[in-house]
């Protein structure tokens, strides 16, 4: 197999990763996220080995589309780790108003049954 075969046979996983990472930021599994940019990391190396002469005409067009989706997919889970991090926030924000909730009542934190475990 000469090299050009094997940069596209690995460029054409790295694309099948691109498109599963950017369903696995659709649904927020973010285990398989997690999974899945492990498994491009280990293509990374490989593709490491080969130089910029290495790739044709259609290897360059499949390095030139995998930038555009990985920026797509940075992009994408940009926003959901906004939301996600709003979420942790209004969630602080609502144990924070128990607490006070709590207080002004004369309860003691140990009182209160779900504080021990938060």
């Amino acid at each position: 197999m000469m090299k050009t075969d094997s940069t596209i046979t690995l460029l054409r996983e790295w694309k099948r990763l691109s498109d599963a990472e950017s369903t696995a930021i659709t649904l927020r599994d973010w285990d398989e996220l997690n999974r899945l940019l492990d498994e491009k990391s280990r293509l990374q190396g490989l593709l490491d080995d080969y130089e910029a002469e290495d790739y044709d005409a259609e290897g360059r067009a499949l390095v030139s589309e995998l930038i555009n989706r990985t920026t797509l997919n940075q992009a994408r889970l940009e926003t959901e780790m906004t939301v996600v991090q709003g979420q942790i926030q209004d969630s602080d924000r609502a144990a924070s108003n128990i607490r006070k909730v709590d207080q002004a009542y004369g309860a003691k934190p140990a009182d209160n049954y779900w504080q021990i475990y938060s």
